[in-house]
């Protein structure tokens, strides 16, 4: 049974608009952050300060959209959905695994969390036929070579969206 995974930071919830509010950061800053994968140290440093930062995020404008059109393959198809996700790569918000459960529980309370744990190690999850939605490049490459079909969302998430809609017509 195949499974339809949703990557959380930049896919459902909109890390990059919170991290400029906090920062007061341009979106040409956070356009940045988003290619390489991370926000410069001395910016990072800010955000892992904020207490329970993971836990504040806004959902994104799509997330909605996204989310229902997996619970299609889920309920309509058998696949298997989780939402898959990543704990900073130092390790150093202590609070990121309860306050990621806790953002998912709020909001997508049918869907199962599953950490990498870190970013890198999310294509240790993939077998062959499995979706990947995530924003991060690196994470779509090691998802495709692993065996997976991955769904990249770029800073207009139309393109991605229409790429889950008419995967889901071909399995249909």
């Amino acid at each position: 049974m195949p499974t339809i995974y949703l990557d959380m930071d930049g896919v459902l919830a909109d890390f990059n608009a919170k991290a400029r509010e906090v920062l007061g950061a341009t979106e040409a800053d956070s356009d940045q952050a988003a290619q390489v994968g991370r926000w410069p140290r001395e910016k990072w440093e800010t955000l892992k300060e904020i207490y329970h930062f993971y836990r504040i995020l806004p959902k994104t404008p799509f997330a909605d959209e996204l989310v229902d059109m997996a619970r299609r393959y889920r309920d309509e198809l058998g696949w298997r959905l989780y939402i898959l996700t990543a704990i900073p790569s130092g390790n150093d918000v202590p609070q990121a695994f309860q306050d990621k459960v806790e953002w998912i529980q709020e909001y997508y309370p049918d869907i199962a969390v599953h950490f990498g744990p870190y970013s890198r190690d999310k294509a240790h999850h993939c077998q062959p036929g499995d979706i990947l939605v995530d924003d991060r490049y690196d994470n779509c490459e090691s998802w495709t070579r692993a065996g997976g079909q991955a769904i990249r969302v770029l800073k207009d998430p139309s393109s991605a969206l229409k790429e889950v809609a008419d995967t889901f017509q071909r399995y249909r």
